[in-house]
């Protein structure tokens, strides 16, 4: 069984094959906030060789419709408390039809983390916002997008296979057994769920280990509640009684809120 131990890789991109440009929504409902914050987002990118192409909104509805028309977004920065339909009603119609773009909340109100968990939002900036938290958090999202390569690679029946990262939902543990579940099949090997999940710690997708049986991909989680989580494809995982405030700290670090100054 020592020739059947799971390991992730990481084949990198090279710099040509990265996202060339990168469509940008900004939506906010105060019009001076959204022209500086446009100009703050186009000097980071050039800063940083990152091309954008930016579409500016100024309430929650008339962003949802454009992505329900077809419009498609890399990132969506997003406040929540906007004046006709709010900031976490537009990200769960976008949810609808677009499960990739990585929405990042840009709000006075971080007390809303709880209620927008099910749109599953890459990062959290709290009014004001700085340049240097922009950056910050701009980076990782480009970074984000442009790490679709990750790999979980395993050996099993004497046969080397791999899944993206990014399709799996969870992992589970049975007996000697690990399950590799997506959405379209179940994979499976010989070892230890503390070594896939300790493996998994070299890759930039963020994993949960919400019970002794179960490590959950974070972003295929649709929804929390206080002993379960469910998963994109409906399932319900239970989160053991003792790992229930650790997930929920590891939670509102995913989230990564920023509280900055101006």
């Amino acid at each position: 069984m020592t020739d059947e131990k799971a390991i992730i890789v990481l084949r990198k991109k090279s710099r040509k094959e990265w996202i060339k440009v990168l469509s940008i929504a900004i939506c906010d409902d105060d019009i001076q906030l959204t022209g500086s914050m446009e100009r703050l987002v186009e000097k980071i990118a050039k800063r940083n060789f990152v091309d954008t192409d930016i579409e500016v909104f100024w309430d929650g509805k008339s962003l949802a419709d454009a992505v329900i028309a077809g419009d498609s977004f890399d990132i969506i920065y997003l406040d929540i408390e906007m004046s006709g339909e709010d900031g976490i009603s537009a990200a769960r119609r976008i949810r609808q039809y677009d499960k990739n773009a990585l929405i990042i909340y840009v709000t006075s109100h971080e007390n809303h983390m709880k209620e927008s968990f099910d749109v599953r939002p890459f990062q959290f900036l709290v009014k004001p916002v700085n340049e240097e938290q922009m950056e910050i958090c701009f980076k990782a999202a480009y970074e984000d997008i442009n790490s679709g390569d990750f790999y979980f690679r395993y050996s099993y029946q004497r046969m080397n296979h791999k899944v993206p990262v990014r399709d799996i939902l969870y992992f589970e543990s049975k007996k000697r057994k690990v399950f590799i579940v997506t959405e379209k099949e179940t994979f499976e090997l010989y070892g230890k769920l503390n070594e896939v999940e300790n493996s998994m710690k070299n890759c930039k997708v963020s994993f949960l280990r919400v019970h002794q049986s179960f490590l959950v991909n974070y972003k295929h989680v649709k929804g929390q509640s206080y002993d379960y989580v469910v998963m994109d494809n409906g399932k319900e995982i239970p989160i053991s009684e003792d790992r229930r405030k650790t997930i929920s700290a590891q939670y509102c670090s995913m989230e990564d809120t920023f509280y900055v100054d101006g």
